[in-house]
């Protein structure tokens, strides 16, 4: 019985032939690696990740991750396998990464609107309509404790947390909760009252 042939890939040879110069100190051959895997990373990445704008970043990241590597690949075991699993690796962690800011904005984007709307100009409510305004001294009005004082002295009067803490006998720790928790009561206030949106 004839022994089956097997036809050695070229182009894998010819990335083996690349690696092998980088490891001897010719850092240029990884150009040759790089213009040989990119596309098929592309395809491997893009799979993966929920934001195409990132696939070119992470496609280079995996192939700085693997020229740090380049001595755990093993010659002849295929190339393009092993760096298209650091790949899925970096892909993974970076969709990780998206979907955990993701749902950050979603929970805090109620908050993050009232720290805009009173911290972004040096007037905190220029911009705001009317209704708006009222809507939100009112909801500043019926903070519980010292949150009210804390909201104004900050914002409106534009004293660090540090000065507002000695005031309170607290520490700069206590002021920046205090500041959380009325930044969460405020945007809940003004949706119950105005049905304002916080969040996209």
């Amino acid at each position: 019985m004839t022994e089956p042939t097997f036809t050695p890939d070229p182009l894998q040879a010819r990335i083996d032939e690349a690696v092998a110069r980088v490891r001897l100190g010719d850092r240029d051959a990884y150009r040759a690696v790089i213009e040989s895997c990119e596309a098929r990373l592309r395809l491997v990445v893009a799979g993966v990740l929920p934001d195409a704008s990132q696939v070119e970043d992470v496609v280079q990241q995996a192939f700085v991750l693997a020229y740090t590597k380049l001595d755990q690949y093993q010659t002849g075991t295929g190339f393009i396998a092993w760096i298209a699993t650091i790949a899925r690796y970096e892909a993974l962690n970076e969709r990780r990464r998206w979907l955990s800011e993701r749902s950050m904005r979603n929970r805090y984007g109620a908050e993050l609107r009232i720290e805009q709307s009173l911290g972004a100009t040096p007037e905190p409510l220029e911009g705001l309509d009317h209704a708006t305004v009222a809507g939100l001294h009112a909801c500043i009005e019926a903070l519980q404790g010292r949150a009210a004082a804390v909201v104004r002295a900050h914002y409106f009067d534009g004293r660090d947390n540090e000065a507002i803490a000695v005031e309170n006998g607290h520490n700069a720790a206590w002021v920046r909760l205090v500041l959380h928790r009325a930044r969460t009561a405020l945007a809940d206030c003004l949706k119950l009252k105005h049905g304002v949106r916080c969040a996209d």
